[in-house]
């Protein structure tokens, strides 16, 4: 069993001049179509399972094995879910896999890795006086939305990616590897 303490946290609010959590300036949305979305989506979570060290063995949070059967579609999801009419849309998955032996290091690399995607990191959790199955954590939020919510334990990992925000309107539209 992982036990993942996490926080939520709202997404991009693109065009809507509201701010995501925290305050500041919202993200801005690009305008990528669902394809490009896609595409980079796709690559990204390769890239953040290469970190990890462990490319296989991973499935989706609907049981569907990672990476996706070409017919699998993926739903953009609003990235502002208060003002969902006129909000840009993101893809957003978590995915679940073989846990670490070494939760510091590993987290760690992680975190390694969104600093030299220009990720701000946030929600660092863990430490050796936690018990047995609790998650060690890191957050990383970047540019147009883009988030990264890692968890790793001695048995799974858990990793939610929500990709950029796309004010394109084929982002109201599901996608894969085949369908645009």
């Amino acid at each position: 069993m992982l036990t993942v303490v996490a926080a939520s946290m709202s997404g991009c609010a693109g065009e809507t001049g509201q701010s995501g959590s925290g305050g500041g300036s919202a993200p801005s949305a690009t305008d990528k179509t669902s394809r490009e979305s896609y595409d980079q989506f796709v690559a990204q979570m390769a890239e953040i399972l290469a970190v990890t060290g462990e490319q296989a063995g991973w499935t989706t949070e609907f049981s569907e094995p990672w990476p996706l059967e070409p017919g699998n579609e993926l739903t953009p999801e609003p990235c502002d879910v208060e003002n969902w009419r006129t909000s840009p849309y993101q893809l957003s998955l978590q995915v679940l896999g073989p846990g670490a032996e070494d939760l510091q290091a590993d987290r760690d690399a992680m975190i390694r890795y969104m600093e030299d995607q220009g990720l701000e990191v946030s929600g660092v959790l863990g430490d050796p006086s936690y018990p047995e199955g609790v998650a060690w954590n890191a957050f990383g939020r970047g540019e147009n939305g883009l988030m990264v919510d890692y968890a790793v334990s001695s048995h799974h990992r858990a990793i939610t990616l929500h990709g950029e925000c796309s004010a394109h309107p084929s982002m109201q539209n599901k996608v894969s590897q085949e369908a645009p």
